[in-house]
């Protein structure tokens, strides 16, 4: 076979606003660990490196855990969200360190490149550019999320050779082997390939999924057509294997989980991770910022998760109309959510590391059902501060594909072909914005009291 050279490029963010909270190019990661597994040569360039030398981030007394913010420059808004009064910008390195990466590469045979929310397609628009500019006869495919939820508008504006969707270490090797001529390979031993962490400058902190996919059909998530089949978790003994690499050889701190059902199972998947993190007797802060299921949180599970180094937990409550539970897939109530913070607090964590998520800004179906949104969504933050907790928001967006982007279009809040700039869930794409803000305010001062009681 071949070995082909392979450029992968983690893009900029445009946005009204963008934080870093243990973000990594996951996907992106694995494909670069798929190439290397078949023999490829593979380099990264990452647009969102905070710890570049011709380039560091801006620090603060605030950061934590390897957490903040990112380098912005004000660009000028799209036409289509000129209406938003906020300012728009472009996060990550400067365009000039960018060009001075790419300076120090040789001609790749390959470019791939990655994209995140459908609503930051700007940043992959901008990096194909300048690589086209630069090497216009070199293969260029995008893929990850935004190329697979909007696939026909990638292809229409992108300038990419090709859009890749879905899971990428299969399509991404098979298609770089295509395109450089050599041998294709469809088999992909994925549970003996770990991410490529190590083409990322050293961050303090890395990423990792212990599972692919969800078991769960929330109407509001596109896991399911991200990683479309069935629910797969990892053997846990491959999942401590990453993370003792990542902490002995990477020199890591803090460790993310990614997954969406991290707790699912627990017993045959998170207790033997966690058993296996103590027994290594690693060095390390764990954190969960997707929200864990509460209802698999005793105190048993709780203990583990202290004994093991964790410090941030989010928990998914979303709301406590048991209609609207119900119509989400049934995953929590009142009842589990408030045993599994009875189990937190008694293990030991703090206040301050627990925080529960409601959702907020869904599109309700007449003026009255958006009244009771806002209204259950209120009860929700009292409930959650009632019982010690912070709260977090997680502010609806509309995903093309999910069954609410179904219901939005036909509803009228939004066109099919609606630009992906609108998906932003930072406007409000579905909801009056007054109200939900005025929700906020009432979170903040909650959280305030919670914090100084």
């Amino acid at each position: 076979m071949q070995m082909a050279r392979v450029l992968c490029v983690n893009p900029w963010i445009y946005d009204f606003a963008a934080y870093n909270l243990w973000m990594e190019p996951l996907g992106l990661l694995s494909v670069a660990g798929a190439l290397r597994h078949a023999g490829h040569q593979v380099s990264l360039i990452d647009c969102l490196d905070r710890c570049h030398p011709d380039a560091p981030a801006p620090r603060s007394r605030q950061d934590r855990y390897g957490c903040g913010q990112y380098s912005k420059v004000e660009v000028p808004k799209p036409p289509v969200l000129a209406h938003v009064p906020r300012r728009w910008g472009r996060y990550g390195l400067p365009v000039e360190v960018f060009e001075a990466e790419l300076d120090a590469q040789p001609r790749p045979d390959a470019i791939l490149v990655t994209s995140m929310m459908t609503y930051w397609y700007p940043g992959p628009f901008e990096a194909i550019r300048r690589l086209k500019a630069r090497w216009p006869d070199v293969p260029l495919a995008l893929g990850g999320v935004y190329a697979t939820l909007c696939a026909a508008h990638a292809r229409a504006g992108t300038g990419a050779d090709a859009v890749l969707t879905g899971p990428g270490e299969v399509v991404g090797l098979r298609w770089v082997q295509e395109v450089t001529g050599g041998s294709r390979t469809d088999a992909v031993p994925l549970d003996d390939v770990l991410p490529a962490h190590d083409l990322r400058r050293p961050q303090g902190y890395v990423a990792v999924q212990t599972a692919r996919g969800c078991p769960y059909r929330c109407p509001y998530c596109a896991v399911g057509l991200l990683a479309p089949g069935r629910f797969c978790p990892r053997p846990p003994e491959g999942v401590v294997s990453e993370i003792a690499w990542c902490v002995e050889s990477l020199g890591a701190r803090d460790v993310a989980f990614y997954d969406d059902a991290l707790l699912a199972n627990a017993e045959r998947h998170i207790h033997p991770i966690l058993d296996g993190l103590i027994a290594r007797r690693l060095r390390v802060r764990l954190h969960g910022p997707n929200g864990l299921h509460a209802r698999f949180i005793d105190r048993a599970l709780a203990d583990k998760m202290r004994r093991a180094g964790w410090v941030t937990v989010r928990l998914g409550l979303e709301t406590i109309d048991p209609e609207d539970q119900w119509r989400d897939g049934g995953k929590v109530d009142e009842a589990s959510f408030a045993r599994a913070v009875e189990a937190l607090l008694g293990a030991g964590f703090l206040t301050e590391q627990v925080a529960a998520y409601v959702l907020i800004g869904r599109p309700g179906r007449d003026a009255a059902d958006r009244l009771r949104l806002c209204q259950v969504a209120r009860d929700t933050v009292a409930y959650a501060h009632s019982l010690g907790v912070q709260v977090l928001t997680a502010q609806f967006s509309p995903i093309p594909g999910t069954v609410e982007w179904e219901w939005a279009v036909s509803a009228g809040y939004f066109a099919p072909d609606a630009d992906p700039l609108l998906h932003n869930n930072s406007i409000y794409p579905c909801a009056d914005a007054g109200a939900w803000e005025a929700i906020k305010q009432q979170i903040r001062e909650g959280n305030r009291a919670l914090r100084t009681s």
